[in-house]
């Protein structure tokens, strides 16, 4: 709809909202992907830059922090530990930006439900920008609901 009713001079806003993925794009988030799969610390940290902006929505604020930081964190807040630890993914795009639609299946859920949207701007191979969104029970892009 708003794409119908904007100005020519709006061109940027009427192009679909998704994308093809460049290479390198469809590379570091398969990259992401798999790290999350594997439960793989060091391959995950591999890809964020140092200097990574993080913001994880609806909390607010965003956050400047090391890979390292970054992923000391998400640690901390129980990531590949038992119960976060059973991952499948799906890529995605979100406002034309590369994505990875995040599932975990819980040591008593028979299914991987729909977990998290991590969005990424990759630059020169490299995630500089990580926004996560909680998709918990939520539909998001037509994407299924369960794995």
């Amino acid at each position: 709809t708003m794409r119908e009713q904007l100005p020519d001079r709006r061109l940027d806003w009427r192009s679909p909202a998704t994308h093809e993925l460049t290479d390198d794009e469809r590379g570091v988030v398969k990259s992401y992907m798999d790290a999350h799969e594997r439960n793989d610390l060091d391959g995950l940290m591999a890809l964020l830059r140092d200097d990574l902006r993080f913001a994880m929505l609806p909390d607010p604020g965003t956050l400047i922090v090391s890979a390292k930081d970054a992923v000391d964190g998400w640690v901390s807040s129980g990531l590949f530990r038992h119960g976060k630890d059973d991952w499948r993914c799906i890529a995605t795009t979100v406002n034309r930006m590369p994505a990875a639609a995040l599932y975990l299946r819980t040591p008593d859920g028979p299914e991987h439900r729909l977990f998290n949207i991590a969005v990424l701007h990759i630059v020169d191979g490299k995630i500089a920008e990580l926004t996560g969104f909680d998709a918990t029970d939520k539909p998001w892009l037509s994407l299924p609901a369960t794995l």
